[in-house]
């Protein structure tokens, strides 16, 4: 199992995605998942790129961070793109009032972590010692 935030994050919304892209697969074209979730070909395909991307990078570990920070900015802009274009010909992906939630919540979660964990400086007792 991951031990690292990032790699856990990574494996969680990876697998969360992969999961609701393949049932999105599973309902018929514009139907409804779980009741709530409106769906097409091109947001359930788009879900399944990015939970294949997140739940390799954190079973691997490798990339686990830009992962994590490269699909919540993408879901940031996901998101503010859906409020815009929900209810117009432009929303190709079905977005709703839910995707944007889903997709905002997605965001800062991947965006905390990938941002505030894990820095890459040293600890400041391990630069001390090595003077």
């Amino acid at each position: 199992m991951p031990t690292s935030p990032n790699r856990l994050l990574a494996t969680i919304v990876g697998a969360v995605y992969l999961a609701v892209g393949l049932l999105g697969l599973l309902v018929a074209s514009h139907g409804l998942l779980f009741g709530v979730l409106e769906v097409n070909l091109a947001q359930d395909l788009l879900h399944l790129v990015v939970g294949v991307a997140l739940l390799v990078a954190g079973l691997t570990g490798r990339g686990a961070r830009t992962a994590n920070t490269t699909a919540g900015t993408f879901f940031l802009v996901l998101g503010i793109f859906g409020l815009f274009v929900a209810g117009t010909a432009a929303n190709v992906l079905a977005l709703g009032p839910v995707d944007h939630v889903l997709h905002f919540g997605s965001a800062v979660f991947l965006l905390c972590v990938g941002l505030g964990t894990e820095t890459t400086d040293r600890p400041a007792l391990a630069r001390e010692g090595s003077r």
